[in-house]
C-alpha cells in the first residue's frame, strides 16, 4: 500500500488546471522519484473526481468514471511509495462522500490539498467560467447564488472553510495542507513551489516550461459571450449533443481559442459585489485560523482585493466594441468552416471515385 495519498480536491479557479499539467507532464519523473500520478490520461483525474461525487446524469460517464476510481485506488494499494491524485471538483463532494474516498485509501496517509485563492480574484474568474458554457447570467447574479448549497458553483466549493472543512474531518488536521496563491504574482511557479513543498519534492527537479492555465477571458469577450450566449447553448444543446458539446464548442473552441487570445480589459465588480467578497473573505479567513491546518503560503493571500490595472466593469462595454471584437471571429469560424469542408471533400472523393470505376 503507498505510505500516503496526496488528495487535491479543489478550489475550481485556483491554479488547478496549472499544477495538473505539470504533474502529469512529469509523471514519469516523478514516479521515478516515488511519487506516482495515476491514470492513463489526465482525464481520468476528472472521471475519478466524478465517481466520488457521484452527481453526473450520464450513466455511460458514470460507468467510464467508477473505473477510473476504482483503478486509481488499486494503483495507490499496489504502489510502494506515495500517491497524488488531482481535480479541482472533488470538493463538491457531500461529506458522505468524502468521507468514502478518503477511507478507500486505508490504512494509508491521506493528505487533503486545497489550493486557495484570494476571493476578489476567484468570483470573477468563475463568474467568467459559467459564460464559457452558455450562460448569461450578470455577476451580481451569480454571486447571489452563491449560497445555494450543492451547486457546482457556490461557497460550498469555492470557499475553504466550507469545503476544505468538510473534508477535513476525516483525517488529521496535520495532515490538510491548505496552499496559497501569491495574489497577482507574475510568477507562477511560486505555486508549483509551494505544492512541492506539501508533496516532498524538488521543485527544480521538474520541467515547468509545458504548464497550462485555464485561462479566463477578458471583459470584452465576457460581454460577448453574455450577450451570445442563450443563443450558443440552444445551438449546441440539443437532443442528439452529448453531455461534453457545450465545453468542446463554447468553451474549449470559441472561448480559448478564438477570444482568449485577442485580449482585452480585466474584468473588475462593482462596489457592492466588492464589499461583499471582502466581506466573505474576512469571514473565510477567521475560520480557517482557527483550524489548525499547514498553511504553505499566507492566509493574508486570500484577503487580497487590489483592482487589476485597467479592470473594467461588463457593463461598460459598448456595443461598438462588441463589433470590432466579434467581427474577426466570424472570419475564423468562415475560414475553418471552408478548411473543414475541403477536408470531409478530399476524403469522400477518392471513395466517389472508387464506387465510379466499380460501375
Amino acid at each position: 500500500m503507498a505510505q500516503r495519498v496526496f488528495l487535491h480536491i479543489g478550489a475550481p479557479k485556483a491554479g488547478s488546471t496549472y499544477v495538473q499539467s505539470l504533474l502529469w507532464a512529469n509523471r514519469v519523473a516523478l514516479s521515478d522519484a516515488g511519487l506516482l500520478v495515476p491514470g492513463r490520461e489526465l482525464f481520468d483525474h476528472t472521471l475519478a473526481s466524478i465517481a466520488v461525487r457521484g452527481d453526473h446524469d450520464d450513466a455511460q460517464l458514470r460507468k467510464r468514471a467508477a473505473n477510473a476510481w476504482e483503478r486509481s485506488v488499486k494503483r495507490a494499494r499496489d504502489a510502494d511509495g506515495d500517491v497524488v491524485l488531482s481535480n479541482e471538483w472533488y470538493c463538491w463532494a457531500d461529506a458522505d462522500r468524502a468521507r468514502i474516498a478518503v477511507e478507500a485509501f486505508a490504512p494509508a496517509e491521506v493528505h487533503l490539498v486545497f489550493t486557495a485563492r484570494a476571493i476578489a480574484q476567484q468570483i470573477p474568474a468563475a463568474w467568467q467560467e459559467t459564460l464559457k458554457v452558455g450562460l448569461a447570467q450578470s455577476m451580481e447574479e451569480f454571486v447571489d447564488h452563491l449560497d445555494d448549497a450543492g451547486e457546482r458553483w457556490s461557497w460550498s466549493t469555492l470557499d475553504p472553510a466550507e469545503s476544505l472543512v468538510r473534508w477535513a474531518q476525516y483525517t488529521e488536521r496535520a495532515r490538510v495542507h491548505l496552499v496559497t496563491l501569491a495574489p497577482h504574482s507574475a510568477d507562477r511557479t511560486v505555486l508549483w513551489q509551494r505544492i512541492c513543498r506539501v508533496l516532498g519534492i524538488d521543485p527544480d527537479g521538474y520541467d515547468t516550461s509545458t504548464a497550462e492555465t485555464n485561462a479566463s477571458v477578458d471583459v470584452e469577450s465576457a460581454a460577448l459571450l453574455q450577450r451570445l450566449g442563450p443563443d450558443l447553448r440552444e445551438a449546441i444543446v440539443t437532443d442528439d449533443s452529448t453531455w461534453d458539446d457545450q465545453y468542446r464548442w463554447i468553451q474549449s473552441y470559441l472561448a480559448h481559442d478564438l477570444l482568449v487570445p485577442r485580449g482585452g480589459h480585466p474584468i473588475a465588480v462593482s462596489e457592492g459585489v466588492a464589499d461583499r467578497l471582502r466581506a466573505r473573505a474576512a469571514q473565510s479567513v477567521a475560520v480557517l485560523a482557527e483550524q489548525g491546518f499547514d498553511v504553505v503560503g499566507s492566509l493574508d493571500d486570500l484577503l487580497a482585493d487590489d483592482v487589476p490595472e485597467g479592470a473594467r466593469d461588463v457593463a461598460s462595454v459598448t456595443d461598438g466594441e462588441l463589433l470590432d471584437l466579434v467581427t474577426p471571429v466570424i472570419a475564423e469560424l468562415l475560414a475553418e468552416i471552408r478548411r473543414r469542408t475541403r477536408e470531409i471533400g478530399a476524403r469522400e472523393r477518392p471513395a466517389a471515385n472508387a464506387l465510379g470505376n466499380q460501375e
